[in-house]
C-alpha cells in the first residue's frame, strides 16, 4: 500500500510540475509577442516618418532631422538599448549610439537584414542577450535604401532561464511560480493525507498485533510463575511431612 500510495503522489506531483512548465512557456510566449508588438510599432513610427522625408527628397545619409527621432524614440522605452539606419550595404549611418556609426552589422544581423530586404518584411535575429529587430526604408520609388533596426534586451528563453542564475530572479517573482508552490504543497499535504487513510486499516491491524503478542507473552510468563509457585508450595508441605 505504501508503494502504491508512492506511486500516486508521484504521478500527481509530475502532473504539477508539468502544469507550472506550461504555465510558464505559455507566459514567456504571451511576453515575447507583447514585446515583438511594441517594438514593431515603434519601428513603424521611425519608418514612416523616414520615408516621408525621402519621399520630399532628401536622401537618407544627409537628413539631420533622423538623430533627434532616434533618441527619443530610445529614451521611451527601457527595454531599447540602441537604434540604428543604415544603409543598404549594412553601414550604420545614425545611430543613438553615435561609436557605432560607420559600424557594419554583425554578421547573424545582416543575413536577417538581406532577407528582410528581399521579401520586404519586418526581420529579426538573436545577438547573445540581446535581439535586433529591424524594417527596411523605402525610397521615393519604393527602392529599399536602408534599414531602421531596435536593439533590446532579449526575455529569457527557456533554456537559458534554467541555466543562468542571473535569469532566475523574473522566474521566483512570478505569480505563476506561487501558485504551482502552493499547489505543489496541497498536492503533497493530500497525498499524505490520503495515503493515511488508506492505509488506516492496515495501521490498526498492525496496532493490534503488536499488542496482542506481548499481551500473549505476559499471560505466558504468569502461567510459569505460577507452576512455578505451585511446585515451591508443594516442595516445601513435602519438607514438612517429612
Amino acid at each position: 500500500m505504501w508503494e502504491i500510495a508512492g506511486l500516486w503522489l508521484l504521478v500527481v506531483l509530475a502532473g504539477i510540475v508539468l502544469i507550472a512548465c506550461l504555465l510558464l512557456d505559455i507566459r514567456t510566449q504571451e511576453e515575447e509577442a507583447i514585446q515583438r508588438a511594441r517594438l514593431s510599432l515603434t519601428l513603424a513610427e521611425l519608418q514612416e516618418s523616414i520615408e516621408g522625408d525621402l519621399a520630399l527628397g532628401f536622401d537618407l545619409p544627409d537628413n539631420r532631422g533622423i538623430p533627434p527621432q532616434l533618441d527619443k524614440a530610445l529614451a521611451g522605452d527601457a527595454q531599447l538599448h540602441a537604434i540604428d539606419v543604415v544603409d543598404r550595404a549594412g553601414i550604420a549611418l545614425f545611430s543613438t549610439d553615435r561609436g557605432a556609426v560607420g559600424e557594419a552589422l554583425q554578421p547573424r544581423v545582416a543575413q536577417a537584414a538581406a532577407a528582410g530586404t528581399r521579401q520586404d518584411r519586418i526581420w529579426s535575429a538573436p545577438l547573445g542577450t540581446e535581439a535586433v529587430m529591424g524594417l527596411p526604408l523605402h525610397g521615393p520609388f519604393g527602392e529599399v535604401v536602408g534599414h531602421i533596426s531596435a536593439t533590446y534586451a532579449a526575455l529569457p528563453g527557456r533554456t537559458q532561464a534554467q541555466r543562468a542564475a542571473g535569469h532566475l530572479r523574473p522566474w521566483l517573482d512570478s505569480p505563476i511560480l506561487t501558485a504551482a508552490a502552493g499547489m505543489l504543497l496541497f498536492a503533497v499535504l493530500a497525498g499524505w493525507l490520503a495515503a493515511l487513510w488508506a492505509l488506516r486499516p492496515q495501521a490498526r491491524l498492525l496496532a493490534v498485533a503488536r499488542q496482542g503478542r506481548p499481551g500473549r507473552a505476559l499471560a505466558r510468563a504468569a502461567a510459569v510463575r505460577q507452576r512455578m509457585d505451585d511446585c515451591l508450595v508443594r516442595l516445601d508441605e513435602s519438607e514438612r511431612a517429612e
